[in-house]
This record gives structure tokens, sequence and C-alpha cells, in this order.
């Protein structure tokens, strides 16, 4: 099972980080994450107004309490930090948190920040996540499909179909994902026809 150190900046649209989050729940992957990640992701979000203050803190809360075995403390990388390949302190912290939790990707929007060649001599590949999301579906499409429509069962207000998910995933940067994904949601369906059953 991959580890993966996923950037602020893939937690918003939330979508996305459901999604991510999920497949952790479903063993398909390991999210890693740090409380300074946290913090960063409830101030940005709070600043960019996509969120109330009390709204990011319950999120973040939710994410200490509920996958509290992948945190990396402090403590295990604090001493990396000055020694990673980066010329931004946030980025140079989240390298070594990334070294320190044994991760095998960094996800991130923006690449340039994580240069790929030293972080792939300490054995970590950076990958935007619509790369990343359309590989692990190719590796493991029956579970990856089974998260979302898992996650899209969850979903109250409004219900949503693992198809409206696709749609949604689509929309928030993973296009390339959400169109294989789609395809074998219809095939599913297809599939599933006889049964009176749709996702």
């Amino acid at each position: 099972m991959a580890r993966v150190f996923v950037d602020t900046n893939v937690l918003f649209p939330f979508s996305v980080m459901d999604l991510m989050l999920a497949l952790t729940e479903d063993a398909v992957h390991e999210v890693i994450w740090t409380d300074a990640l946290l913090a960063e992701w409830e101030r940005v979000i709070v600043e960019q107004q996509r969120r109330s203050a009390d709204s990011a803190a319950r999120v973040t809360a939710a994410i200490r309490s509920y996958f509290v075995e992948s945190q990396i403390l402090e403590s295990t990388y604090v001493d990396l930090i000055d020694d990673m390949p980066s010329k931004d302190p946030d980025d140079r912290r989240h390298i070594a948190a990334a070294v320190a939790g044994n991760a095998q990707f960094i996800i991130t929007w923006n690449r340039g920040d994580f240069p790929a060649e030293p972080l792939a001599r300490l054995g970590i590949r950076v990958a935007d996540p619509d790369e990343y999301l359309h590989e692990l579906l190719s590796e493991l499409p029956s579970e990856v499909v089974a998260t979302v429509v898992r996650l899209a069962s969850e979903k109250r207000r409004p219900p949503r179909t693992a198809l409206d998910m696709a749609e949604s995933l689509a929309k928030a940067g993973v296009p390339t994902f959400a169109g294989e994904l789609r395809s074998l949601l219809d095939a599913l369906n297809e599939g599933n026809d006889r049964l009176g059953r749709r996702y």
C-alpha cells in the first residue's frame, strides 16, 4: 500500500481531499499528515473564504481523530528540514515529513515546488493528483471504484451517485482519472442493469 504525502494545495477543492481520505479509510493507499500541514490548510482555506473558521477546524479535527495512525510527528522530521531540497521553508518541512514518513509520493499541483530529481534520490516521486489517481485506478480498479461507490452512497445533502462523484472530480481538476472512472462505472452499470441497480 502506497504512502502518500498530499500537499496543502491538493486538499481543496474538497472532492479531491474527500476521495484521498476515503481511499485511506479503505486501505487502498495511506495519506500521511502533519500538524503543520493541517494548520496550513486550515489557514489558507479560511483566508480564501472557502470555509468558515469553525468549519475548517471541524475538518482538521476529524482528520486528527480518524487518521491518527497516519500522523507524522514533528519530532521525527524536524532535524531533516534544513537539508531538504527546496528554497521554500514550508516545502522543506513537508519534504522532511514525507521522508520521515516513508512516503513513496508527494502529490501536489505545484510540481515545480518539489524538485523531482533530488526527491527521486530520496525514494519519493512527485506527481499531480490527476496523474496519481489515474495510475492508482489503473493498478487497483476494483478497489478505487468500490471506494467511490461507497463514498457516493454516504452523501445525503444532496444525495450523490458514483457518476455524480466522477463529474465533480472532473471539475475539480482530475479529468483523466474521472474519465476512466466514468468508463468503469458505465461498464459496471451495464452489468447491473438487470439487477435494477445504478451507480
